[in-house]
C-alpha cells in the first residue's frame, strides 16, 4: 500500500516514461479508497493532474465516472482508442484517463 506521496512521485514517472515512448493516452487505476467517501491517493492523483491540464503540461483529464456517452472528450478518445469503449459501460471512480 503505497502513501499518497509514493503514489505521486509513481504517477509523475510514468507519465514521463509515457511521453518519452510516445504513449498519448493513459488509463490510471488509482482505486476508489477503503473509507467509502474517496481515498486520499485518489484525490491527490486527480488534483495533481487538473494542475497539468491548466499547466499545459497534459492535454485532457477524464475522471472515470465522467467517462459517458454524454461527454464529448470521452467520446473522441474511445473513437481514437478503442480500449476504452469498456469504460462507457460502467461508471468507475477508481479510474482516471488522460490524454498526454
Amino acid at each position: 500500500m503505497p502513501t499518497s506521496d509514493d503514489a505521486l512521485k509513481l504517477l509523475k514517472s510514468s507519465i514521463a516514461n509515457a511521453k518519452n515512448s510516445n504513449v498519448v493516452c493513459l488509463y490510471i487505476i488509482h482505486g476508489y479508497g477503503s473509507s467509502g467517501n474517496g481515498g486520499v491517493i485518489r484525490e491527490k492523483v486527480r488534483q495533481w493532474l487538473n494542475a497539468q491540464v491548466r499547466n499545459g503540461t497534459v492535454k485532457a483529464v477524464i475522471n472515470g465516472e465522467d467517462f459517458t456517452i454524454f461527454n464529448f472528450k470521452a467520446l473522441e478518445l474511445k473513437n481514437t482508442y478503442k480500449e476504452l469503449e469498456q469504460l462507457l459501460k460502467v461508471c468507475n471512480h477508481g479510474v482516471t484517463v488522460v490524454e498526454l
